[in-house]
């Protein structure tokens, strides 16, 4: 466990400065909060990859993925999507999160799987 943490430490140390100190001092003793805000940092800029393993089938590892996705990826409202809107010579929209307007939706893939066909959606 030891070593996988201070890896983990080794890795952060390539993009956050202040972990080039702890991973010197082989200083694992970090907060978690502290870990999951750098993890979460880098992640949205691209500069770190958080790695899951786990099996859907057996269960194994998809609550840590779970948390995975809340603890280090944007939520909606962080990020800003746009689409062009069709009718008014593809002008940009930005799209807004409200429940009260009308849906807005992306297909972006279609896949043709032994079960028919399966398209790949967005909602906004």
């Amino acid at each position: 466990m030891k070593e996988r943490k201070l890896e983990l430490v080794a890795a952060l140390a390539d993009v956050e400065p202040k972990f080039e100190d702890y991973f010197m001092e082989e200083n694992i003793n970090i907060p978690a909060k502290e870990l999951k805000e750098v993890i979460r940092r880098h992640t949205i800029a691209r500069t770190f990859c958080p790695v899951f393993m786990g099996s859907a089938f057996k269960n194994k590892g998809v609550q840590p993925l779970l948390d995975g996705v809340i603890d280090y990826l944007p939520n909606p409202k962080e990020v800003e999507n746009i689409a062009l809107d069709l009718s008014n010579n593809e002008e940009k929209v930005v799209m807004e999160i409200d429940n009260k307007k009308p849906f807005v939706g992306l297909a972006f893939k279609l896949e043709e799987t032994q079960y028919g066909q399966l398209t790949w959606i967005r909602i906004y």
